[in-house]
């Protein structure tokens, strides 16, 4: 296999992880233009890198000419679930949120709301805040 297209699909994975970075951070700051705008070019990276073809690892004793690109495709696996993991968490507290507001909130929510005295305040009905 030629070194050339390892180099080029290493360069293309590092390419992924900034993009993977760039992609915290604006879900960080809920920039969803931000983040959706990385979206396009990290599909043409994976496209090209997915295009090559890779063959399975093989622990046979003979050189690894793929390891780079391995590590790196690891190292954007990890960065992949972090951001995943954020997106999720957010979307939990807004799915909170919501049920709180809406009157929703199961029994077992972890939510709990005070009153004006900062005491956790009593369930009196079940009517959500829009029905009120």
């Amino acid at each position: 296999m030629n070194s050339k297209i390892v180099t080029e699909s290493c360069q293309a994975a590092k390419q992924i992880k900034e993009i993977l970075d760039l992609e915290f951070v604006a879900l960080k700051k809920q920039d969803l233009e931000g983040f959706d705008s990385l979206q396009e070019s990290k599909t043409e990276l994976i496209n090209f890198i997915t295009s090559l073809n890779v063959p399975p690892f093989k622990d046979d004793g003979e050189p690894d000419i793929w390891l780079p690109l391995r590590e790196i495709i690891l190292e954007c696996q990890n960065l992949h679930r972090r951001n995943e993991i954020l997106i999720t968490r957010k979307l939990d507290s807004i799915r909170a949120a919501l049920n709180t507001l809406s009157g929703e909130s199961d029994n077992s929510s972890s939510v709990e709301m005070y009153d004006r005295l900062g005491k956790i305040a009593q369930k009196r009905n079940k009517k959500g805040f829009l029905e009120a």
